[in-house]
């Protein structure tokens, strides 16, 4: 299924006492909690990324967003089917070699095809028991075969960036993968080209958001990534994210992710989002003096101050580097 966009009757994270009434005596604690989750959102609702961030199955989210479209709150939602059982890989047949065979008899056949397409991918012949994880996908789960080989040739080129070319991809993994496309109904062309775009474009903005703080050849750690997700989820550009870095390098002497959340956050609640407006701010603010016990950070130093600050870390890193190096020589 592709990324839906719903529209709330309530798109603030707060919740009018109408629609809190109306879910108290619904008496579901999965509506609401699911509620809160497409306010917190803005109303973007993927069922994988749901799924993952409340730790339910795809029965459950179908269940509970049933109910809030039952009670007008999430209108423009899909109606869940639940004509087709998801299927479950304990219950998966064992195909034989025989069977195997029987399928690739007609060469002009789909998975005969697909077959061809992988291999042509993988530039080697698959084994046997490969051959059955792709038959499995292709005739138990139901998989189409445009669907398998967009799945294989995505994961594929993800494995290469992530490995290097002689990391070989696991058909393990694309059986674990392809299960749970199914679950989430990305089991047509365009859902599942939608998804991978989606998937892309999440990962573009965290790749700008990561090197706005210095961070590049890696992915985001799961800790990292929901401070990212909520920087975007906030309406904030790379750049300013730039400048929290900046000032949280200057009165912290690294990166703390808390500290420097802390800054955005104040920032959001003042309503400023951009260097520019992040700048007017501080040029307009009286330099009035830091209340007892409030951090240093309430001050946001000036451009000097933080190019200053950001050439001494170097020398206080490249000093860093020529010490551990005169300790691995003494170590010899």
């Amino acid at each position: 299924m592709a990324v839906q966009r719903i529209d709330l009757k309530d798109q603030s994270v707060s919740m009018d006492g109408v629609t809190a009434d109306r879910l108290i005596r619904l008496g579901s604690g999965d509506a609401a909690l699911l509620y809160l989750y497409l306010l917190r959102a803005q109303g973007a609702y993927d069922p994988a990324e749901a799924g993952r961030a409340l730790g339910w199955k795809r029965a459950q989210l179908d269940a509970a967003l049933a109910q809030l479209g039952q009670l007008g709150l999430a209108k423009g939602a899909a109606a869940p089917s639940a004509a087709e059982p998801v299927p479950v890989p304990d219950q998966a047949p064992e195909y034989t070699a025989e069977e195997i065979a029987a399928e690739l008899r007609d060469q002009n056949g789909t998975f005969a095809a697909l077959l061809r397409e992988v291999e042509n991918l993988f530039g080697r012949r698959l084994t046997t028991a490969q051959v059955s994880i792709l038959l499995e996908l292709y005739d138990y789960v139901g998989l189409p075969g445009e669907v398998l080989f967009t799945l294989i040739s995505w994961l594929n080129e993800r494995n290469r960036k992530k490995y290097g070319p002689g990391k070989r991809l696991s058909m393990s993994y694309v059986k674990r993968v392809g299960y749970q496309w199914k679950e989430n109904g990305y089991d047509t062309l365009e859902a599942a080209d939608e998804y991978i775009a989606s998937v892309q474009q999440r990962e573009s903005r965290e790749g700008a958001m990561l090197a706005a703080l210095s961070i590049y050849g890696r992915p985001a750690a799961a800790g990292e990534r929901r401070f990212l997700q909520q920087w975007m989820e906030w309406g904030f550009p790379a750049e300013t994210v730039t400048v929290a870095y900046d000032i949280t390098l200057t009165n912290t002497g690294r990166m703390n992710w808390n500290y420097c959340n802390a800054i955005l956050r104040r920032w959001h609640e003042k309503g400023l989002h951009t260097p520019q407006e992040v700048r007017s701010e501080h040029k307009s603010a009286p330099r009035a003096a830091a209340p007892a016990g409030q951090p240093a950070a309430a001050r946001q130093p000036s451009e000097e101050e933080l190019a200053s600050q950001r050439r001494e870390n170097q020398r206080g890193l490249a000093e860093m580097k020529r010490v551990l190096e005169r300790m691995r020589q003494s170590e010899e």
